[in-house]
């Protein structure tokens, strides 16, 4: 059975852990120069600023999925709590069902009530959901850029 829930980074961390590095060896750029490794510390800092949502989905108890993201008030709008997308996965058996687009509705029906005003999602060009995105009433708003410039 498909559960999504919010979940703090005790309840789920370890498990998120191979999917995380899963999810980095199928999308992330320049993996010949910037290996994986996350700031665990950092995320926790967060969570306990209040800043990091998670978001699980999760079928007869196993994560297939997951949507994490930072939620703060606007630099440009500080009148109005925005969430920015970190990292949003579903695991390759469940793409192409209705799970990502359940879970992009829990996590907005969340963040409304948590009293975000405006959530935004981002994606790889490789990988793109523009019409999952747009069938959520999303609107396009940017573009991103992105050059290696290390040594």
């Amino acid at each position: 059975m498909i559960r999504y829930a919010v979940e703090t980074l005790d309840e789920c961390l370890e498990e998120l852990k191979p999917l995380l590095h899963k999810h980095y060896e199928e999308i992330a750029m320049y993996q010949d120069r910037i290996e994986f490794d996350p700031d665990y510390e950092a995320y926790y800092r967060l969570e306990e600023a209040g800043a990091l949502h998670i978001v699980t989905v999760r079928d007869d108890g196993e994560i297939v999925g997951y949507y994490v993201s930072f939620v703060h008030a606007h630099m440009h709008y500080k009148q109005d709590k925005f969430s920015v997308n970190d990292i949003l996965f579903i695991d390759e058996a469940y793409r192409g069902s209705t799970v990502g687009y359940r879970l992009i509705k829990y996590v907005e029906k969340k963040l409304r009530e948590i009293g975000v005003t405006v959530m935004t999602i981002h994606m790889k060009t490789e990988f793109p959901f523009e019409r999952l995105c747009e069938s959520l009433g999303m609107d396009k708003a940017e573009y991103l850029y992105t050059k290696y410039i290390g040594d």
